[in-house]
């Protein structure tokens, strides 16, 4: 309280044509303290707390300031006009200034969730994206591995070399990595036939292949 209404209005001016000045040097001093204690409490000061706490159980002075209207009492309770309105001003004020407040803190959160729904589907599509290239990627590298044995045929046997071997070709590296000697993919099947399986001895007219002679090396 003492850091939210550290003091309140006290206009000179009223103080010197109002009502109090017709009350004792006594009474005055009665009122400031009665104004003191009423500002404190937020304007909840019940008439017999104030005849203890300031008059000590004496009520002649607040009764004087009473009868000459310097404040009220309403079931039971002071009321001093001027500082209760000072607190009705002060109590909007900071209503107004909590709305504002808990308006801007929502804002800010929207804004937040906002940011963070815009990351998210960022990240999603780029982790879509993401698979959908290497999906391609595997797609198309199925693709090149794929070989027809009538294009195997084609090749064998227009570039001088038997159908057989042609076949044991497709046979082999159909369900291979298809890796070179030094360990590297090999996509490009013409060139792994060039590579491994053109030799002469796997021409046209020569000696045809017999898996269960060990003398042969096919590959």
């Amino acid at each position: 309280m003492a850091k939210e209404l550290p003091y309140y209005k006290f206009e000179p001016n009223e103080w010197e044509n109002g009502n109090i000045q017709i009350c004792t040097h006594e009474e005055k001093g009665v009122f400031i303290d009665l104004c003191s204690i009423y500002w404190s409490r937020l304007g909840d000061v019940p008439y017999k707390l104030a005849v203890q706490k300031i008059c000590g159980g004496n009520a002649n002075a607040l009764d004087s300031l009473y009868e000459n209207k310097i404040f009220e009492i309403i079931d039971g309770n002071i009321y001093i006009k001027f500082l209760s309105e000072q607190l009705n001003e002060f109590e909007n004020t900071s209503e107004r200034n909590s709305k504002i407040a808990k308006e801007g803190w929502e804002k800010r959160r929207k804004q937040k969730e906002l940011s963070e729904s815009n990351a998210n589907a960022l990240r999603t599509q780029s982790e879509s994206n993401a698979i959908r290239e290497d999906k391609i990627r595997v797609d198309k590298i199925k693709e090149d591995k794929i070989i027809n044995i009538n294009d195997v045929y084609d090749y064998f046997e227009s570039s001088g070399y038997r159908k057989d071997v042609a076949e044991n070709f497709y046979n082999y590296y159909s369900v291979s990595d298809w890796k070179d000697s030094k360990g590297k993919k090999v996509i490009n099947w013409k060139q792994k036939a060039q590579a491994v399986w053109f030799k002469d001895e796997n021409k046209i007219g020569k000696k045809k292949y017999d898996p269960t002679d060990p003398r042969q090396n096919h590959y």
